[in-house]
């Protein structure tokens, strides 16, 4: 893959996505002529604007030079602790803190900050995105390193809790783990399992 042409292809697309109307006839044929595909303008404009919430700015160049999306593995851990002498089923628990349909007390209150400075500590080549999460919800890392430039290897941290009068208890952790291989895996099972926070839930999905 020329690198020149990658990049050109990806501000391409940044630009078509900054507007709401159809890209110009000189932006349509610029991408022909770098993709090798005969794009409709229509599509552009669907396609690059695809990025802002479902792919990322690599995996749309991706689809721009060869017409298809990249090959994706996704991975979703959940993590939690019951308390002594609940017995519940992990699916109904799991759906109804993702549904939002109500809390538990059956769950005991998971060190979340000492979670993710663990995380931070075994991922030294990541980066936390600062600007992503909202609320203290949500953290993503990225991986600094990609085995691709259309990888785009990270996870996601998500948060599920309840509010007591004192103060807010987080009780559930769900890792999203994108393209992440079976050591990166592994190493967030070790980190939790040293919490004493054992996996319930895991569900993978290639596409």
């Amino acid at each position: 893959m020329d690198n020149e042409i990658l990049e050109r292809v990806k501000q391409l697309i940044d630009e078509i996505a900054d507007y709401y109307d159809l890209p110009s006839e000189e932006e349509t044929e610029e991408m022909r002529k770098l993709t090798g595909i005969d794009w409709e303008a229509e599509d552009l404009q669907m396609n690059c604007c695809e990025y802002w919430s479902h792919n990322s700015l690599e995996e749309t160049a991706y689809f721009m030079l060869r017409g298809e999306y990249p090959p994706t593995h996704e991975c979703e851990l959940v993590f939690w602790r019951y308390k002594p002498g609940s017995v519940l089923e992990d699916k109904a628990v799991y759906d109804k803190y993702r549904l939002g349909k109500g809390t538990l007390k059956a769950l005991e209150p998971l060190p979340l900050e000492d979670i993710l400075h663990k995380i931070t500590e075994l991922f030294p080549e990541w980066e936390q995105d600062t600007e992503a999460g909202t609320e203290g919800r949500s953290y993503r890392f990225n991986a600094l390193e990609q085995a691709e430039y259309w990888t785009d290897t990270h996870f996601w941290i998500f948060e599920y809790g309840r509010e007591t009068e004192i103060e807010r208890e987080h009780q559930i952790l769900r890792f999203s783990c994108h393209n992440m291989n079976e050591q990166q895996v592994e190493t967030i099972l070790k980190c939790m399992e040293g919490f004493q926070c054992p996996l319930h839930i895991k569900e993978e999905k290639d596409y």
